[in-house]
């Protein structure tokens, strides 16, 4: 049985509280809990909760440390989490820059303990097969990506609630390190790294924020492959568009269904070089797809966790994994404020250094509007 302990009593940590104590993930149980707020909800009256989360890492009694707390401290207390001697599972993102979430992963090696990342859309069955497609070679040589994901909305009052939020020196960004974050680890794990980008920010256009609300990126891939990713905070209802354009295949993600239309008989770079027709095309068969549910989602992510604790499966969630989305994001932004192409893999510590000189002229806002706040968990996603 692994024992978990969960820092940070926010709307995801306490799903992982609730999930744990209803038996979600077997072999888990919920040994206690690091929360600095006054917790009055009487249903956790029986939960041990620690104000001071030194305390609660020399108290011990648990197995691994959950982290969900704002942005800005998940590299510090995962450090700190790994250095007293637990395995650690740390929110989205894993650190605020490159540079940081490498020295976890060195920090996890030499302690001689796991550290994973909570990539919980890699569970979405719709992104599943999408992978699935590609590394079976149905979609062939890829020829162009475009992903348009602007329904990220988010009215003033998402970041006015916190103190930290959409500001340099809480989250480290603000469409891309927070909100897109997800889609950017599916398009890392699902079609691998660019080897350059260029990227366009919009910096408070749609909220009175310091950091990115719409972004614009161009990506040079491997094998000569372009892709553009667009994201956005400020539009609604906005769109999910995915199009992969392949040698074999055609594909649209949208609206929770996938098309994928395929050439009958040819591949398309075939066709386009032996045809006799000039106003021609291929044959082709289209195929809808559709998909129950989003998948197991958060508790999926700890099933594998625990897992690969107990040795019965590999972990495929290692922090190494959200390094990489971390570097996508970072180069956007560098991207952005140098005004110029960037290259990967990023340049880690003069990311952290131009990041360093935002944080240290950043203002975390005074006076959050909490009480302002409606139906907070309903709104919550």
């Amino acid at each position: 049985m692994v024992k978990f302990a969960v820092v940070g009593m926010g709307p995801i940590g306490s799903m992982h509280i609730d999930n744990l104590r209803a038996g979600k993930i077997d072999g888990a149980e919920l040994a206690c809990v690091c929360e600095q707020r006054p917790v009055d909800d009487p249903k956790y009256a029986d939960v041990k909760i620690y104000k001071d989360i030194d305390e609660m890492l020399s108290a011990g009694g648990f197995d691994a440390v959950i982290i969900s707390t704002p942005s800005f401290t998940h590299f510090g207390l995962g450090k700190k989490s790994l250095e007293a001697g637990y395995h650690t599972l740390i929110e989205k993102p894993i650190a605020l820059c490159t540079a940081d979430a490498i020295e976890l992963q060195e920090i996890a090696k030499k302690c001689g303990k796991t550290c994973a990342i909570m990539l919980n859309q890699r569970t979405t069955p719709l992104y599943v097969r999408i992978k699935e497609l590609i590394d079976n070679g149905e979609i062939g040589k890829i020829n162009r990506i475009s992903w348009t994901m602007s329904n990220w909305y988010r009215p003033d009052i998402y970041f006015s609630s916190s103190p930290w939020r959409g500001t340099w020196k809480g989250e480290a960004g603000g469409a891309l390190i927070n909100q897109s974050i997800h889609n950017i680890d599916i398009w890392a794990w699902a079609f691998g790294m660019p080897e350059k980008l260029r990227a366009w920010c919009k910096y408070g256009k749609y909220h009175d924020i310091e950091v990115e609300d719409e972004v614009i990126c161009h990506m040079d891939l491997k094998d000569g492959a372009s892709a553009t990713f667009i994201t956005s905070t400020g539009e609604h209802p906005g769109a999910n568009r995915l199009e992969i354009a392949g040698d074999k295949a055609f594909v649209v993600a949208e609206g929770g269904k996938l098309s994928i239309t395929r050439f009958v008989g040819t591949s398309l770079s075939e066709y386009t070089a032996n045809t006799l027709y000039m106003f021609g095309s291929p044959d082709t068969e289209e195929t809808i797809e559709t998909f129950e549910g989003n998948g197991e989602q958060h508790v999926g992510v700890l099933k594998n966790f625990v897992g690969a604790l107990e040795g019965k499966n590999a972990l495929d969630f290692d922090c190494a994994q959200g390094e990489l989305s971390l570097e996508l994001a970072n180069a956007m932004l560098m991207s952005s404020w140098t005004e110029s192409e960037v290259s990967l893999p990023l340049d880690h510590a003069g990311y952290k250094k131009m990041l360093d000189e935002k944080i240290a002229t950043s203002k975390l806002r005074e006076n959050p509007k909490r009480d302002a706040i409606v139906d907070f968990k309903k709104s919550f996603r």
